[in-house]
């Protein structure tokens, strides 16, 4: 929905600010399908937010925008989460403050002054987030396990980006770079990745004006807002958080030396049991007697347990320190000594 001004924006959700009816122009511009109760849940969203933005609650005023505007779209509402976003003074407040911006961008590309208050937004911000922009042909995408657009900003260091066509699924690691752009194509097993295109480059606040003559909007405030509310200025100062490095992959290796020593063990007991079994064995045969027989038979089908159970850990082991197990760390070994069994590394 384009909208031509900042003013109007506020009237379409009266109901709740201002207790005055909804103007006609918002009327007209609302899908009919979302009625009075949408329009009145996104009014509600966005009281909530001024209050908290008035309390110094950035994190909870953003949510609360942007609740608003999924419920009803208005660029007010997607204006007001920037700044809480920018508020919070921290990389990922950043990062999504800046793809809040590029949405702007493309919903109210017929406004030249919200999209000079989004290009401004975009310009401050991109020189220490990076820029990813996804083809995909008509996949689910997700950076990081959280749901995400084509066209969004994240902070600089290791990331996942996943995208998905139904049961379909492939995951791209990243290393981004603060201030880089990176366009990235994405294509489901068996196509033919599509044609490289280059994002749509964003004008910046001065060209918008030498082209259409229109003041840039007001980075403060909207003007409904003007004197009610604190200035970002005035939020905590940011605070960074290192980034932590990535988990290895995979077992540790002393998994696999705790099998063979449990495998080792059964081996040992299936030993036994097998000479016990003999020894059971000859004296049946000098004594044919049930009790011998049903003896005999008690120790062969332990003996037999026991052949099962050493196959299958043995069978496991091996499975696990093939294909499981994270061999990059230091090494580890096993051994077998007149005290016992021995295990030793580091895990």
């Amino acid at each position: 929905m384009a909208v031509n001004s900042l003013t109007p924006v506020v009237p379409r959700w009266g109901v709740m600010l201002r207790g005055v009816a909804l103007s006609s122009a918002i009327a007209l511009a609302a899908p009919p399908a979302l009625g009075q109760s949408a329009t009145d849940e996104a009014a509600a969203a966005y009281e909530q937010g001024q209050r908290a933005f008035a309390n110094g609650d950035f994190s909870a005023a953003a949510e609360f925008f942007e609740t608003a505007d999924r419920t009803q779209p208005a660029a007010q509402a997607l204006i007001q989460a920037i700044r809480a976003h920018r508020g919070m003074r921290s990389p990922a407040h950043d990062a999504r403050a800046a793809t809040l911006a590029l949405t702007l961008l493309r919903r109210e590309a017929a406004d030249p002054r919200i999209t000079a208050y989004a290009s401004r937004v975009v310009d401050d911000l991109s020189p220490q987030l990076a820029r990813v922009t996804v083809q995909c042909n008509g996949c689910d995408l997700s950076l990081d396990a959280q749901t995400s657009g084509a066209d969004v900003f994240a902070e600089p260091g290791p990331h996942t980006l996943t995208a998905a066509w139904g049961l379909r699924v492939t995951h791209r690691p990243l290393q981004l770079l603060a201030g880089s752009n990176n366009p990235i194509e994405l294509t489901m097993p068996g196509e033919t990745p599509p044609p490289a295109a280059e994002p749509t480059r964003i004008s910046t606040p001065e060209e918008i004006h030498a082209q259409t003559g229109v003041t840039p909007i007001d980075t403060e405030r909207p003007p409904a807002l003007r004197g009610a509310l604190p200035t970002i200025e005035q939020a905590p100062r940011r605070v960074e958080q290192p980034v932590q490095p990535p988990t290895p992959d995979g077992l540790s290796p002393g998994v696999f030396a705790t099998g063979m020593v449990i495998t080792a063990g059964l081996a040992g007991v299936l030993v036994w049991s097998g000479l016990n079994t003999l020894e059971g064995n000859d004296a049946y045969v000098q004594n044919p007697t049930q009790t011998a027989l049903d003896d005999g038979r008690v120790r062969e089908l332990r003996t037999n347990v026991l052949v099962g159970a050493t196959a299958a850990a043995g069978v496991t082991t091996l499975v696990i320190g093939a294909f499981f197990t994270r061999w990059r760390s230091a090494p580890v070994y096993a051994g077998a000594s007149p005290a016992g069994m021995l295990v030793g590394g580091r895990f």
